[in-house]
């Protein structure tokens, strides 16, 4: 990881308008994603993960979708957020590429993995389909697909489930992008598949210097692959920290509701029940206007209940939004 800020996201807002009402989706997110580090980004179903990260392309169905407000600084001088989806073009799959999480139906089942992986490619490059072909091999390769040569050949079903997340991120790589969305890619994996997966992917970063943002709920997988860890709730970063100092130190009491959640594998330590997290997650269709984790927090005082934190330094790049911390 460098110093250098490839992407600097500020106050972003992403809202769905529907008929029945608004769900305020993105709350006012602010992050940077540094060249060659692993952003992690953590939280329960439905606190934004996903549409903050599908928001930067404009991946996003819109309408209902809509981003209201925010800006996504690429390379310090293009906001991804002021471009129509004419001229995002260029940066989708060759700047910024994205590792879906689900790839059965990612994948179109009715074209072979060759012919989709090398799509973008001439598109992008203006090669020649044979040429396409002999670089789709070689990432089918470097990802570990076994006769890859002939596999392009064949359709996504004809794959199992962790050929064809693979192969997912063969495609994601195509282009070499400088930022890869991971967008929960092992969540539909078994653990064995899903640990040669984790192994790929910090192989391949290490080849490849390619910055990740990887989405996730899963704490375990991301201890283990993230640099720095955001930490989501109600469509706000609550805390944001280096992975060690996040484990070992959390400050927002969401934060510690997690870890405390899950069960420990460390032989000398007393084994003690799984703690859970008390209340329901909020409804989003209101703007907040107090903080959204009061109502379960044990730690809330009045202001939680009239004011909504922002995030502040606590130590060396971390930071969190609590009253309390």
């Amino acid at each position: 990881m460098t110093d250098n800020i490839i992407l600097d996201v500020k106050d972003l807002n992403v809202a769905f308008h529907k008929r029945d009402g608004s769900t305020y989706a993105v709350n006012g997110i602010s992050y940077t994603l540094h060249e060659g580090e692993t952003l992690g980004v953590v939280g329960e179903s439905g606190c934004g993960k996903t549409v903050s990260s599908m928001s930067l392309l404009k991946l996003i169905s819109m309408p209902p979708g809509k981003i209201e407000a925010g800006s996504a600084i690429y390379k310090g001088d293009v906001d991804l957020i002021k471009l129509t989806n004419k001229q995002l073009r260029p940066y989708r799959g060759r700047e910024i590429s994205v590792i879906f999480q689900d790839p059965m139906t990612a994948f179109n089942q009715v074209m072979t993995i060759g012919d989709q992986m090398i799509e973008g490619y001439v598109e992008h490059f203006r090669c020649s389909k044979k040429d396409a072909l002999k670089e789709a091999q070689r990432l089918m390769e470097m990802t570990g697909i076994p006769e890859a040569g002939t596999r392009l050949k064949d359709y996504p079903s004809q794959f199992s489930g962790g050929m064809r997340q693979r192969a997912m991120i063969a495609m994601a790589l195509m282009c070499r992008p400088n930022i890869l969305i991971a967008d929960e890619p092992t969540t539909a994996l078994d653990v064995t598949i899903q640990s040669q997966i984790l192994d790929l992917m910090k192989d391949l970063k290490k080849k490849l210097g390619t910055s990740i943002i990887w989405v996730s709920h899963d704490l375990g997988v991301v201890a283990g692959l993230a640099d720095t860890v955001n930490v989501m709730y109600a469509g706000t970063i609550v805390e944001t920290a280096p992975v060690d100092d996040l484990y070992y130190r959390p400050m927002h009491p969401y934060t510690t509701g997690l870890l405390n959640s899950l069960p420990s594998t460390n032989i000398d330590v007393e084994q003690k029940r799984l703690s859970s997290i008390g209340g329901y997650p909020p409804i989003l269709n209101h703007k907040l206007t107090s903080c959204p984790f009061a109502p379960r927090c044990n730690v809330a005082s009045e202001i939680c209940r009239k004011e909504c934190p922002s995030l502040r330094e606590v130590g060396k790049g971390h930071k969190v939004a609590c009253f309390n911390a």
